[in-house]
């Protein structure tokens, strides 16, 4: 009833023209349509040589109208060239112009190519074997709720139980297998600190063992905070749902101001905890400061654009500063909600090495039936490419829904427009459909009633898990393919 309702209100939404992106909120199951993303203005592209020319990585990216993205680079079996999959001796990424580099930008072109791993460090309920309750639908009720039931040792025991087995080794082997070079993983605040804001003795354990086993295999991590202290979009996947009030609870941006900001000094600190931790780790791609500011409400706030603006990049130069002033190395990574305009020139605030970030999901033609997937990813790419930004882009979340001929001819869309791109999502309950690349059994598990054993069993067969094997036949084949570079 949940997700119906939010399909509802992202219909109503798109309908008043206020709705530029509601991501994965609604969790729909895979038969349901519903909304649509809007993208706001759509900026030319610019126009250029219609054929590109190849370079030592595979092809150049040409300057061709939206009408042409699909025909950049490989196109065509004749044209199709697979990548060097040999693990890079000097893997550390640093943005050279529109494109990464690795030996710390002198070396080789790197297109990230890959998947999040949703669902994982803190759980939606709508993909995952948990059930949205009453009291549980979000991250922060399964803390309260399982410490309430069990006390807060044995809640952090059940805890660790369902991350140790949702992503193994058998994991990291199938991502190498399939080609990819990038997982972008999502992460909650709490799974730094402690509810005073403490780090935990131990937080990098878990961290540090994903980006080993990733960079073992020639996989970066792209580190994303995907909830932070207060929530910043007041939904869910933020691991804290404001229900019909989200931005009343995006207490990371707005109400008390002594709160927020308390909320926004935390936030300050784990990336300084982070950036100490993994300055100098090679397979750490960057760090994605802050996932989805302020979401499903972007367009509905009452404040003008350059308020919102103003707000989210004063966090940004505050964040990119107080990392750099630890880590001068990597490269950091902003997010749009949802164009490029909603971004700033580097240049305005002295950003160096960054990255800049984009998610595009298209809730209304979910079959493709009318080619609006396409039409979308059209439109996403111009926009990206007339913000003129001379950093390189990520598309770090989007799916195509039904059908693979959508999921074809849109990753072929997005790769041979030389973005890098991370996929929602790597593994999902099965009810979803193409959301996972694996999909597990649906336990329906109620945290609210569900006795020990139960909770244990369902989180312990998480890593069971069966392939999703016509959408990774496609995502394999531009995995693999040769990296493109971005004019």
């Amino acid at each position: 009833m949940k997700n119906r309702l939010l399909v509802l209100l992202c219909t109503a939404a798109m309908l008043a023209g206020m709705l530029g992106g509601c991501a994965k909120e609604a969790g729909l199951p895979a038969d349901v349509p519903a909304g649509t993303e809007s993208n706001g203005q759509t900026d030319a592209a610019p126009t250029g040589d219609p054929e590109p020319a190849p370079t030592k990585s595979g092809f150049r990216v040409g300057g061709q109208v939206p009408d042409s993205f699909e025909n950049y680079g490989q196109t065509s079996e004749e044209n199709y060239m697979e990548r060097d999959l040999t693990i890079s001796e000097k893997p550390f990424l640093k943005a050279v112009g529109k494109n990464l580099r690795d030996d710390h930008g002198n070396g080789d072109l790197v297109q990230l190519k890959g998947t999040n791993v949703g669902g994982y460090l803190l759980q939606e309920f709508w993909m995952t074997v948990g059930s949205y309750t009453e009291n549980v639908t979000a991250e922060e009720d399964v803390y309260r709720v399982l410490t309430e039931r069990f006390g807060k040792d044995e809640a952090m025991r059940l805890i660790r139980l369902y991350q140790e087995n949702f992503f193994t080794e058998e994991d990291f082997d199938y991502c190498r297998e399939l080609g990819m070079n990038c997982l972008r993983l999502p992460f909650w605040y709490r799974n730094i600190v402690d509810e005073n804001g403490e780090p935990y003795e131990d937080w990098f354990v878990l961290f540090d063992r994903f980006v080993e086993e990733a960079g073992k295999r020639g996989i970066y991590v792209i580190l994303d905070l995907h909830g932070a202290p207060g929530s910043q979009n007041g939904s869910d996947h933020s691991g804290k749902d404001g229900h019909d009030e989200k931005m009343a609870a995006s207490e990371f941006f707005f109400g008390d101001e002594a709160v927020v900001k308390k909320n926004q000094e935390l936030y300050y600190q784990i990336w300084e905890t982070v950036a100490e931790h993994f300055n100098g780790n090679p397979w750490v791609a960057g760090y994605d400061l802050l996932n989805e500011p302020y979401c499903t409400y972007r367009y509905n706030t009452g404040r003008p654009d350059s308020e919102l603006h103003e707000i989210l990049w004063t966090v940004y130069d505050e964040a990119y500063r107080r990392i750099r002033a630890i880590d001068p190395d990597h490269v950091i990574i902003m997010e749009a909600t949802w164009n490029a305009s909603d971004l700033p020139t580097p240049e305005k605030y002295g950003w160096e090495n960054v990255m800049y970030q984009y998610h595009t999901y298209l809730y209304d033609d979910y079959d493709n039936s009318k080619g609006q997937q396409i039409v979308n990813l059209r439109n996403r790419i111009s926009n990206t490419r007339g913000g003129g930004y001379n950093v390189p882009s990520l598309l770090g979340e989007f799916a195509l829904f039904n059908a693979l001929t959508a999921w074809d001819e849109g990753v072929k869309l997005v790769n041979n427009s030389g973005m890098s791109w991370t996929t929602w999502t790597y593994k999902t309950i099965a009810s979803v459909g193409n959301w996972g690349l694996k999909h597990t059994k649906d336990y329906g598990l109620n945290l609210e009633t569900a006795d020990l054993s139960q909770i244990e069993n369902a989180w312990t067969k998480v890593r069971e898990s069966t392939n999703n094997t016509g959408l990774a036949k496609i995502l394999s084949k531009y995995y693999k393919q040769a990296y493109i570079e971005m004019q």
